[in-house]
């Protein structure tokens, strides 16, 4: 049997934001069934010991996400989440609960306007179980270079968190940054959404490789970039992974990206893979 290191479940592909840097969702907003996810964690049984409860969406809108997270720990399922923390002090006391959230990355980011933003974030983390990791992410940098909303973050992180000056010099300059026992500050440039285009490249990717993701309408892809199922390799809640997996295909294409040479438009136009 195939075992991935992720399984990319997207719950929703609503949400409460609109910020300028995500793709454009093109297929209809719609939420994940309760019945409907533990359809697919039947499927996956065995496949994964992680799942990502995101590919595009904002996973807290979702009204059912604590009994998403519990179901999945029916299943001995670690869970993961992305979020853009709007909505974190709503939810923060009960997922705290939750023995199997193992992640939780925090889109510092996003583009909000909402009062207090990194205050509510920063004071609901102790409710949050000292075996869930935290991520705060700014992934939207040019060349590295903080930007001055980045900056900004940085320092509120810093006078919160009572950050040396050393640690802060390490959060401008490198990546991944531990500033305490659980959590980290990750940077990154931004990345351009996947789309089919001209531009031609070939490259290597992990897609079908170490993870695949699933869309709220079952479409199982590549990876968490194909948010509008261009690449879609057939559909969970119809077919058994397994027979998606020995599709022609998924085959073909897992193939090509061992030959470093893509056989799909949307990943010759991807840049992403330009990074391994």
């Amino acid at each position: 049997m195939k075992k991935y290191k992720k399984i990319y479940i997207e719950i929703t592909n609503n949400c409460n934001l609109n910020c300028s840097f995500c793709s454009e969702v093109k297929k209809p907003r719609m939420n994940m069934t309760l019945d409907e996810f533990d359809l697919i964690l039947n499927k996956i049984k065995g496949f994964t010991d992680y799942i990502y409860l995101h590919v595009k969406g904002e996973p807290l809108v979702h009204k059912d996400i604590i009994e998403f997270i519990n179901k999945a720990n029916e299943y001995d399922l670690k869970v993961n989440l992305t979020t853009n923390g709007t909505l974190f002090n709503k939810y923060a006391k009960e997922l705290g609960k939750c023995k199997n959230l193992k992640k939780i990355n925090f889109s510092l980011h996003c583009e909000h306007n909402k009062d207090n933003y990194l205050e509510d974030i920063f004071d609901n983390i102790k409710y949050l179980s000292k075996d869930t990791t935290v991520i705060y992410r700014l992934w939207t940098l040019k060349d590295n270079k903080l930007d001055e909303k980045s900056t900004k973050i940085v320092d509120k992180i810093k006078d919160y968190y009572n950050l040396s000056t050393e640690t802060v010099n390490k959060i401008k300059n490198e990546n991944n940054v531990k500033i305490s026992s659980t959590i980290y500050v990750d940077k990154d440039n931004e990345f351009i959404w996947p789309t089919v285009n001209n531009y031609r490249s070939n490259g290597y990717c992990y897609g079908l490789n170490t993870h695949i993701a699933i869309l709220v309408d079952g479409t199982v892809v590549p990876c968490c970039l194909d948010s509008n199922g261009v690449i879609d390799l057939g559909n969970i809640y119809k077919d058994n992974l397994e027979d998606i997996i020995n599709s022609d295909r998924y085959q073909n294409l897992l193939k090509s990206f061992r030959d470093r040479k893509p056989c799909e438009e949307l990943c010759k136009s991807c840049i992403f893979k330009e990074r391994f």
